[in-house]
C-alpha cells in the first residue's frame, strides 16, 4: 500500500470515527426513550424504559449503559413499537449518569437492584443479564430470591477451569481513557470474530449492521470509563474467585451461549448450569460473544422461556 493510500484510508477512518462518536453522543442526549435517574439508597441509578407489557430489568455487558439495555431488548425482546414487555434498563455502578459507590462491590450493586425494584414500585419481574451483567444478575437472584422471577443469562462471563481470556486491569485502564483507540480496535477482524464468530468478509450485511448496532453502546466511552475498569477489577473477579453462590439461585435459569464462546467455554458452561437448582443451557453453532445473526430464533427462545411459570 503506498503512502497515498494509507493516508486516504486514514482520513475516511477519521471522518468515520467522528461521525460515529456525534451519534454516540446524540443517543445519550436525545435518547426517544424514557429516561430517569432513581436515587436508592443515596446512589443515584439511571434507568431507560422501553416498551409496555410484563417487567423485564435488563443487565448491559461491559462497556455499556442503561442504552445498551435498550438495544438489547429491541432486538430480543420486542420491535419498536410493539408491546408485551416493560424493559426496565438501569446503567450499572459507574456507567452513564449512575454512581460508582466507593469501595463498592457485587453485592452491593445487587442490592441496589433490588432497591430500584421497590423505587419503581416492583416486586418480582424477571431479570436478563448481558455478559459482564450476568455476574450482578446472578448476585440479585441469589441474594434477592424473591425480586427474581426468571433469569436469562447471555453469553455470561462464568468461574473458569482454566486461564481467563480477559485483559490485564492495566491495559483496561488504557484502553478506557482511549476512544479512538478503543474504536478502531472493533474493526480488527481478530477482535470481529471474537464478537460475532466469523471474519469481517464473512459476515452478511444485516450481521453486520447488528454488530456496529451492539458496538455502537460502548460510546462515548468517557461516561462509561469508571464502571468499566470497575467490572474489570471487581465484576469480572468476583465470579472468577467462585463468590457467586450459584447454588443458592432457585429460579428457572436459562444460559444461551455460542458454541466456542470466549468467556464461558463448554465444558464450564456445562459445570456452571450444573450448579444451578434449574438451569437450562442453549448453545448456539454461531454468533459468537455477541451471538450475532440469531435474532429471530433468540427472540422466540427468549419469550417462550419468560412466558413460563415460576414452577
Amino acid at each position: 500500500m503506498s503512502r497515498h493510500e494509507w493516508d486516504d484510508r486514514r482520513v475516511e477512518g477519521s471522518r468515520g470515527y467522528r461521525a460515529e462518536m456525534a451519534a454516540a453522543a446524540r443517543r445519550l442526549t436525545s435518547p426517544g426513550v424514557q429516561v430517569d435517574d432513581v436515587l436508592v439508597d443515596g446512589v443515584t441509578v439511571r434507568v431507560g424504559r422501553y416498551g409496555t407489557g410484563r417487567p423485564v430489568l435488563v443487565l448491559h455487558g461491559s462497556g455499556g449503559g442503561w442504552d445498551q439495555g435498550v438495544d438489547w431488548a429491541r432486538r430480543r425482546l420486542a420491535p419498536e413499537g410493539s408491546a408485551g414487555f416493560d424493559v426496565i434498563s438501569p446503567s450499572r455502578f459507574g456507567y452513564p449518569g449512575s454512581t460508582l459507590p466507593e469501595g463498592a462491590e457485587v453485592a452491593d450493586q445487587a442490592a441496589v437492584m433490588a432497591g430500584l425494584l421497590d423505587a419503581l414500585g416492583l416486586q418480582g419481574v424477571d431479570v436478563v443479564g448481558l455478559s459482564a451483567g450476568c455476574v450482578a444478575a446472578a448476585q440479585l437472584a441469589a441474594d434477592h430470591p424473591a425480586r427474581v422471577r426468571r433469569l436469562v443469562l447471555e453469553s455470561p462471563l462464568v468461574a473458569l477451569s482454566g486461564r481467563a481470556p480477559l485483559p490485564p486491569l492495566a491495559a483496561v485502564r488504557v484502553l478506557a481513557r482511549a476512544q479512538y483507540l478503543l474504536w478502531l480496535t472493533t474493526t480488527f477482524p481478530p477482535v470481529v470474530k471474537l464478537a460475532a464468530g466469523a471474519s469481517p468478509k464473512d459476515l452478511s450485511e444485516n450481521d453486520r449492521a447488528e454488530l456496529a448496532a451492539v458496538n455502537a453502546t460502548m460510546f462515548p466511552l468517557r461516561p462509561r470509563r469508571a464502571g468499566t475498569v470497575f467490572d474489570r477489577a471487581v465484576t469480572a473477579e468476583h465470579m472468577l474467585r467462585g463468590r457467586v453462590p450459584v447454588e443458592r439461585i432457585s429460579v428457572p435459569v436459562l444460559l444461551i451461549n455460542a458454541a466456542h464462546a470466549l468467556l464461558a467455554p463448554h465444558d464450564d458452561a456445562v459445570r456452571f448450569v450444573a450448579r444451578l437448582q434449574r438451569g437450562e443451557l442453549l448453545e448456539l453453532a454461531t454468533g459468537g460473544h455477541v451471538l450475532i445473526g440469531n435474532v429471530s430464533r433468540l427472540r422466540e427462545t427468549v419469550a417462550a422461556f419468560l412466558a413460563g411459570d415460576e414452577s
